[in-house]
């Protein structure tokens, strides 16, 4: 438990301070999910590595369309093509290999299985996720916030009590030295092939919104002695 400081300041006529740092934690399901999704291609030529690409990046876009409404955004992650070399003659390229990636954030739980079914069916797929998160403006985020504060006006209601003084006035808030974060979880999940049957029963991760506030405020009627 943080130690209170208690001093003289020139604030409100130099009543004594206290600066207590509250803290809260609270839980919640996820609102999104993240995917990503990488399609691998090779050939004797960088061109018929790219148009392996760019053909599996149109069966991408024409699939996500499907899946649209389910979709909270999506996005092209990276394209990459290099030379392979002949291990004897470094020098010689012996043929080309590439990846396409994108990153899916999903809203629509119900969708995330049959999704994923989709996508893995595509020609030499790769899927990784999904990663849990919450909304930047999920409502929690506020409450942790307000439970924060709550926890540092009882902790100097109590430390006031201490010496037979009352929480005055609010002098400082401050959340910049550690402030609040938002826990992530990741279910991992890779594969490049998958029976037309399978099902995944996706266990959404619970999110754990954490956060820290220092206030100091004057205190009335301190007994020093």
């Amino acid at each position: 438990m943080p130690v209170p400081t208690v001093s003289h300041r020139l604030h409100n006529m130099s009543k004594p301070t206290v600066t207590v740092r509250g803290e809260a934690q609270l839980e919640a399901p996820p609102d999104l999910a993240g995917l990503s999704v990488t399609l691998h291609a090779s050939g004797e030529t960088a061109d018929r590595t790219r148009a392996q690409l760019a053909a599996g990046s149109s069966a991408v876009s024409e699939l996500l369309e499907e899946f649209r409404a389910a979709l909270e955004r999506s996005s092209t992650s990276g394209l990459h093509v290099a030379p392979l070399f002949n291990k004897r003659t470094p020098t010689k390229i012996t043929g080309y290999t590439g990846t396409f990636s994108s990153s899916l954030v999903v809203q629509d739980f119900e969708a995330l299985s049959p999704l994923i079914q989709a996508l893995s069916r595509l020609p030499n797929s790769q899927l990784d996720g999904p990663w849990w998160s919450l909304r930047p403006d999920h409502p929690i985020h506020r409450e942790v916030r307000l439970a924060a504060i709550a926890d540092a006006r009882s902790r100097a209601d109590d430390y006031a009590a201490a010496f037979g003084a009352t929480v005055l006035e609010l002098v400082e808030v401050s959340d910049l030295e550690r402030g609040f974060s938002g826990g992530m979880r990741a279910a991992a999940f890779r594969e490049s092939a998958m029976a037309d049957d399978a099902v995944f029963a996706f266990e959404p991760a619970v999110q754990t919104v954490s956060g820290q506030v220092t206030v100091s405020f004057t205190l009335d009627g301190v007994l020093l002695q």
